[in-house]
């Protein structure tokens, strides 16, 4: 399975740089710079990793979080930001994001870092519920 990343970001050149860097990776990448659009994707698409932006217009990450792990619980969902608060990144760990990077992402090493940690994450859980179906699967001895 080809892991599908979701770039949301305000500002397009981020975008589409985080969206080039990944599918040089291997990575279906796609980037959206609308986190309303973004959540339609979310929701219309299969996507198990997002990278979002906090500070965004129309909807800030913490709620971007928060609506896509309401709609999909497993996905993956790494923060970046250039403006940090301390009331940001625990509404971002409560919500359920897994880590929080911070701009400017001049080196993409902690973020490809995130990217790996995550896709390692959602093999372990593929992993146990693809045993879990054979257990089902296995007749019963009596």
């Amino acid at each position: 399975m080809k892991i599908r990343i979701l770039i949301v970001d305000d500002e397009k050149e981020i975008c589409e740089g985080l969206a080039r860097h990944f599918k040089f990776l291997g990575y279906d990448a796609v980037s959206e710079t609308n986190p309303i659009e973004a959540i339609n994707l979310i929701e219309n698409e299969n996507f198990q990793v997002v990278i979002s932006d906090i500070r965004m217009p129309e909807m800030n990450g913490p709620e971007l979080v928060a609506k896509a792990k309401a709609y999909n619980g497993a996905i993956k969902v790494i923060m970046i930001t250039g403006y940090v608060t301390m009331c940001d990144i625990m509404d971002c760990m409560r919500n359920g994001a897994e880590t929080c990077l911070f701009k400017p992402l001049d080196d993409l090493t902690d973020l490809e870092h995130a990217v790996d940690d995550a896709v390692a994450k959602i093999v372990m859980w593929q992993d146990i519920m693809k045993y879990i179906r054979s257990m089902k699967e296995q007749p019963v001895s009596r």
